[in-house]
């Protein structure tokens, strides 16, 4: 079992004790740029391992692992009891790894130890430590250097930049053998011996930021780092104890664990620990989930995508003008194009949702100097539409046949995840349901801000080009015996027909008509979609449902949340707050309240106190799925933005779980808006927030 810790750029996955493998082709490592800076760390006393007792790493980037010596023969013949040396790790990721290891005696006489530290860099790439289409897994031995209080591992890479591991240690080691750190001392009972490491990743110098070299002030300053971010988040609470101190807290501290800083602003990475990168599908969704949380994520999202954003025809990554990418490495393979994430471009809606995200930004914030700035980026996404990502000019967004691993380029990217229903992949190229829903909602929203901004003709002329858009989609993909739109158009134009959640995405960007947005609404809620901890993927009626797949019948938190979400769009409130409760309820069975980046599809048994069975290989925690609970909760409380006034309208719908949601400090429109929802009964209060906050027209009590 691993556990994994993060902290902006840095990465570190060890094993539960905290070490890490020598002399093996391990994935475990310190990770800085896609580069595995540490391959190796082994603690030895009196030659042995201790074993571990206990580890905790909830908070992401700090980590303490509780161990305990193993039986040894000491030099002069005496027995040294197993658990008789308290063995304390405290670390945390900061400029790199800061370690501070405590070993107390608790035995009743006096103790010898030898206290032993190896360490090893391989400094693989990502890909190759991965296994990425065959690259080999061999490690070269990697030189040692002696420097003040430790050792550096230093490599030239074949893109020619130089990468260093400085491995230094407080108060200095008695000896350093090689690649080992040895300290003797004799302990007496009760007595404790300390030491400090900080293992430190550069690139040709350079590395994150430099923190205070005292341990205790590092740590500090981190704390202090977490604290101030968090009070430029909207705090929510409610009557609910439970899910404010587990959901709602873990969700905040995992979000701003996969945060990382660029010159851009902040961006949300995808996933711990192996896509802890820039995702453009993944940043975008859940920058929108975290909208009425922290608009800041949404801006630096943006930015960072409009900087990459597609100048020319690449076959290789698949960079067109005007695509946004789908993700980002940073590591030798990609610099040296190798791999084709420098980055890679392979996905089919992540250029639709920026600008579906940029318009929703500008109605939430009211910042006419962003609008201005990346305008220009959101056009050239919506030409990318209407060209490149319609290559055959049938009016939809497709994609094809690619060079890369991915055959699919939605959201389920699976191989298998667009089926027919004899089983056979699909043929391309393929026309996604939802693709085409973030098309309108793109167009509708950049319209409505440039009505507001005065320009008519412009708003006019993208509101016919989304009706037309509508007026096709529902003649093609509504499948009149389902009660559903389909997941795809194939290669041939025809109807992938399966029943997916996929459908539910367009009662979110608001594509659906009326009347069969309620008959979807039933389909989605039905026994063979509804598995009770959510909607599945897939229908448990489809040839190709399993679920236990990553795709076919799974269930996404995200997903959910989206479709929560577009219910609430088209009135069924009932409906959304089912889908809710079943994610909040998840949530607070899984460990630490987290919820992983999808779980199986199991239908839930009331009569037992189970849980969703896990899939396998989730990534925890994920960034739209730590997403969740805010995009819920702006649900719950029907907020939308009301940018001509510069307000916010709440509509809210408490189920009889909740009585109560407070938001305070909820930045919009150069403000701080703090207000309270109540239900006493069947009626719904909503106080506070001035002129900011105003009433729907509508009540709904659930």
């Amino acid at each position: 079992m691993s556990v994994s810790m993060k902290e902006d750029v840095l990465v570190l996955v060890s094993e539960d004790d905290g070490s890490l493998p020598i002399g093996a082709t391990s994935a475990l490592g310190l990770y800085y740029h896609d580069t595995q800076f540490l391959s190796g760390f082994a603690l030895r006393i009196n030659g042995q391992p201790p074993a571990l007792l206990s580890a905790n790493t909830e908070q992401n980037y700090v980590g303490a692992f509780q161990l305990a010596n193993r039986r040894a023969t000491l030099d002069d013949g005496a027995i040294l009891p197993s658990q008789s040396l308290s063995v304390r790790r405290t670390r945390f990721l900061v400029d790199g790894l800061r370690e501070r290891v405590g070993i107390l005696n608790c035995n009743p006489g006096r103790v010898r130890l030898r206290i032993e530290l190896e360490f090893d860099a391989s400094f693989r790439d990502m890909f190759a430590v991965r296994g990425y289409r065959g690259l080999p897994t061999t490690v070269e031995v990697t030189p040692v250097e002696a420097i003040p209080n430790g050792i550096r591992f230093e490599r030239l890479g074949r893109d020619g930049v130089r990468r260093t591991t400085d491995v230094t240690m407080r108060p200095a080691p008695d000896q350093v053998e090689g690649r080992t750190f040895v300290l003797e001392r004799e302990l007496a009972p009760q007595e404790i011996v300390t030491y400090e490491l900080a293992i430190v990743p550069r690139e040709d110098g350079s590395g994150v930021a430099p923190a205070p070299r005292d341990f205790d002030e590092a740590l500090d300053a981190l704390n202090a780092r977490y604290r101030r971010f968090m009070r430029t988040c909207a705090d929510y609470s409610t009557s609910s104890e439970s899910l404010d101190d587990e959901l709602i807290l873990r969700s905040a501290l995992d979000l701003r664990a996969l945060i990382d800083v660029e010159d851009t602003g902040l961006f949300v990475t995808a996933g711990i620990p192996w896509y802890a990168v820039p995702f453009g599908r993944d940043g975008l969704i859940a920058a929108y989930q975290t909208l009425a949380w922290n608009p800041d994520i949404a801006r630096g999202t943006l930015r960072l995508l409009a900087r990459y954003q597609g100048t020319k025809v690449d076959a290789f990554t698949e960079e067109q003008p005007g695509k946004i990418f789908h993700e980002l490495r940073r590591g030798e393979l990609a610099r040296l194009g190798e791999v084709p994430h420098r980055p890679y471009y392979g996905t089919v809606d992540a250029t639709p949702l920026f600008a579906m995200l940029f318009a929703e930004t500008v109605k939430w914030t009211g910042d006419r100097a962003f609008w201005r700035e990346l305008l220009p980026a959101a056009e050239r996404a919506i030409t990318w539409c209407d060209t490149f990502g319609d290559a055959d000019h049938d009016g939809y967004i497709e994609y094809g046949a690619s060079p890369s691993d991915l055959r699919n380029h939605g959201w389920k990217d699976s191989a298998n995840s667009l089926s027919d229903p004899n089983g056979e992949p699909s043929a391309l190229p393929a026309a996604l349901v939802e693709a085409q829903a973030y098309v309108y909602a793109a167009k509708r929203g950049l319209a409505d801000l440039y009505a507001l901004d005065g320009e008519a003709e412009r708003a006019a002329k993208l509101r016919a080009e989304a009706a037309a858009l509508a007026e096709r989609f529902e003649r093609d993909f509504w499948m009149e015996n389902e009660g559903c739109y389909a997941q795809a158009l194939d290669g041939n134009k025809k109807q992938v027909p399966a029943v997916t959640s996929n459908a539910g995405h367009a009662l979110w960007a608001g594509i659906a008509r009326p009347d069969r947005a309620r008959r979807v609404v039933e389909r989605l809620m039905a026994p063979d979609m509804f598995s009770g901890w959510g909607v599945r993927t897939l229908s448990s009626t489809y040839p190709t449902y399993n679920p236990m797949s990553y795709h076919n019948g799974s269930v996404w938190p995200h997903d959910n949340s989206l479709i929560a979400q577009g219910f609430v769009r088209y009135g069924f409130r009932v409906e959304a707050n089912a889908i809710i409760e079943a994610l909040m309820e998840a949530g607070k069975r899984f460990p630490n309240a987290r919820l992983p980046e999808l779980f199986c599809g199991f239908q839930r048994d009331l009569r037992f106190s189970s849980r969703p069975a896990d899939y396998l290989v989730s990534c925890i925690p994920q960034a739209w799925s730590a997403g969740m609970v805010f995009l819920c909760l702006r649900s719950l409380l029907g907020l939308e933005p009301d940018l001509e006034r510069r307000r916010i309208v709440v509509d809210p719908a408490l189920p009889v779980w909740l009585d109560r949601i407070e938001v305070q400090h909820l930045r919009a429109y150069d403000s701080l808006i703090s207000f309270r929802v109540r239900r006493s009964g069947r009626s719904v209060t909503v106080t506070g927030g001035g002129s900011r906050v105003a009433r729907a027209s509508t009540q709904v009590i659930v």
